[in-house]
This record gives structure tokens, C-alpha cells and sequence, in this order.
């Protein structure tokens, strides 16, 4: 069963066009937090980075602020 090109690149130019609209939407959102959640956001993705990266010898000054 062969697909016509016509309506697949129309569902694909659909679905790319949704996607960029929710990004946009979300980083508007996320532009309009109060600092204090974009810190505990930066705080909580500094401990996912040094659960993935641990520390890499003693030269390796990174810390997760405490808030």
C-alpha cells in the first residue's frame, strides 16, 4: 500500500507547525514564572545534571545550591 507524498507532507508540515506553537506557548509561560519558581526549576535541574554526570575528580568544583 503506497502512501501519497501530497498528504504526507501535509500531516508532517501539520505536526512540525503544532509542535513549534506548544514550545512557544510553553517558553511564554515559563518567561512569566516568579523568580522564585525559575530558581527552584534551575535548582532541580542542576541535581538531574550530577545524578547523569557525577563529579569528576577534586578539580571539579559543581554544587547544587540549596535554597
Amino acid at each position: 500500500m503506497a502512501t501519497q507524498p501530497d498528504s504526507y507532507i501535509k500531516y508532517n508540515k501539520d505536526v512540525v507547525q503544532n509542535i513549534f506553537r506548544q514550545k512557544e506557548e510553553f517558553h511564554l509561560a515559563q518567561a512569566h514564572l516568579p523568580i522564585e519558581e525559575k530558581v527552584r526549576i534551575l535548582v532541580e535541574l542542576q541535581k538531574m545534571t550530577l545524578a547523569i554526570r557525577p563529579k569528576q575528580g577534586e578539580n571539579d568544583n559543581r554544587i547544587v545550591r540549596q535554597i
